[in-house]
């Protein structure tokens, strides 16, 4: 559950491996930038489409919480592995 839905793509987030990981988060980035800049554009138009407007914004909330979700797995994922070398050191 992701913002009380389900999410596909969390569920895939809880199966990637660190180098998938990175990779997620870079793309999701790249989407947040893209979706900022359309929502600018939505809301320069002279008539708003609010209903356009509330998608984007609620997309946008969507794609940072996957990334944060994403770059916790991460560090859950890096913290575990140190813990690991240093005791089979």
């Amino acid at each position: 559950m992701l913002l009380g839905e389900p999410s596909p793509s969390l569920a895939k987030i809880n199966t990637m491996n660190m180098a998938k990981l990175e990779e997620k988060i870079a793309s999701l980035k790249v989407e947040q930038e893209r979706m900022a800049a359309k929502l600018a554009s939505l809301e320069a138009r002279d008539p708003q489409p609010e209903d356009k407007i509330k998608a984007a914004k609620d997309l946008l909330e969507r794609l940072a919480a996957l990334e944060t979700a994403a770059a916790e797995r991460l560090a859950g994922k890096a913290e575990r592995k140190a813990n690991y070398e240093q005791r089979n050191r």
